[in-house]
């Protein structure tokens, strides 16, 4: 069945596109987004993307709010990625350390871990004030 994309739904895509290696939040896309789109229609389209698969909803640390990152991005596939409680910086862990971590996780715990939905909460390194791990 074909459906119809709607203006709306392009530039909410085009602009989680555009920010495809961070986790933005609804309100965040409705301020971004308010002289064309409303914010009622940000969380219809949310849903909808989330649903299609477009994009991951990701629960945020020490808030009760949920970020939603783009899922189509090649750079993004298969990784696992590392985000910022204080500043809400989002990036890669390292394939080295993902490699790692993976199969420490399947040799320790019989577990295999699902990257495409793997969130890690912590403080980064410029939020620390430059210190070292």
């Amino acid at each position: 069945m074909l459906k119809y994309i709607t203006e709306q739904r392009k530039l909410i895509s085009d602009y989680l596109e555009s920010r495809r290696d961070e986790c933005v939040t609804a309100q965040e896309i409705a301020a971004a987004l308010s002289m064309t789109v409303s914010k009622s229609a940000v969380y219809r389209n949310l849903a909808a993307l989330e649903q299609e698969g477009k994009v991951i909803r990701v629960p945020l640390a020490g808030d009760r709010a949920f970020g939603y990152r783009y899922a189509g991005s090649h750079t993004c596939a298969g990784k696992i990625h590392i985000s910022c409680v204080r500043c809400g910086k989002t990036e890669h862990v390292s394939s080295e350390v993902a490699a790692h971590l993976e199969r420490a996780l399947a040799a320790e715990d019989g577990f295999s871990l699902n990257k495409s939905e793997c969130m890690l909460y912590g403080v980064c390194k410029t939020c620390r004030g430059g210190a070292s791990k």
